[in-house]
């Protein structure tokens, strides 16, 4: 069950795409699709594709435009729903009809969309972290906080220099730091924007409305944000992931993927 890397020709742009495909995998309902969060890329799920608890599980991992290798359009819009009909896209280009999706941080925005707009071909929702109300928007509020000028003249550099600080003691904040660093200017700006936007007014009600979905915590985040409180009133399953904060997926992607597995049995 190898990984493959496929550049995917759409909206005049170049999606990349980790995938992996399984033997006698012709039926792909079970296909997992992970969608990173802002300034992050594919790489970000790099240990799915080694987890024994997805094992047998036909894989993806895209980057979204405007980030990783990806790059659009000139009059992309960065949207959230933009965003997700180019991995709709994707997936009719690969012929893939029904899947799971994994979602983090602005991925759950984009995850949500998706859902929306296909119903029917959604099995899943694992949300881990995604932004819900605008305390979630750390980052992104910061970008948004700019005009885009001044996130193009200086903002940029400034944020930068302070995520590589970041990193020196903290080995996926490096990390995020190098595909924040990847990420084109516009991308970064505009979706920081449509996240605020998105994020103004609590979207657990939109969440609740999509059929087998759960929300993941990194057990350090456990009581710090207001959209916690939301879900669990909404009865919506939440799941902490231990040793670990944001970056669960390389903080410990282990006990994250176990979790997603065990989710989706249970749905069935």
């Amino acid at each position: 069950m190898g990984i493959c890397q496929e550049t995917i020709h759409l909206l005049g742009g170049f999606p990349v795409a980790f995938i992996r495909r399984v033997a006698g995998g012709e039926d792909a309902g079970d296909t997992i699709v992970f969608v990173h969060g802002f300034g992050s890329a594919k790489e970000h799920f790099r240990y799915a594709f080694d987890s024994p608890s997805l094992e047998g599980f036909p894989l993806i991992a895209t980057d979204l435009v405007g980030f990783g290798r990806s790059r659009g359009p000139e009059d992309f819009g960065y949207s959230m729903e933009e965003q997700g009909k180019v991995v709709l896209q994707i997936l009719e280009r690969l012929e893939i009809r029904r899947f799971h999706l994994c979602a983090h941080s602005m991925g759950g925005l984009v995850a949500m969309c998706m859902a929306e707009k296909v119903r029917d071909r959604v099995l899943s929702l694992v949300n881990m972290e995604g932004n819900l109300t605008p305390e979630d928007c750390t980052i992104s509020g910061r970008v948004a906080g700019l005009t885009g000028e001044e996130f193009a003249e200086d903002g940029r550099r400034r944020l930068e220099e302070t995520l590589r600080k970041a990193g020196a003691d903290d080995t996926s904040m490096s990390e995020y730091a190098e595909t924040f660093a990847a990420a084109s200017t516009t991308a970064l700006y505009m979706s920081s924007v449509h996240t605020v936007a998105d994020s103004s007014t609590p979207l657990v009600g939109r969440l609740s409305r999509i059929k087998n979905v759960c929300f993941i915590y990194g057990e350090k985040n456990r009581g710090v944000y207001p959209g916690e409180a939301l879900l669990r009133a909404a009865g919506i399953p939440l799941f902490y992931i231990p040793g670990a904060g944001h970056a669960m997926a390389t903080e410990n992607p282990g006990e994250l993927y176990r979790v997603i597995r065990a989710f989706i049995d249970g749905l069935q």
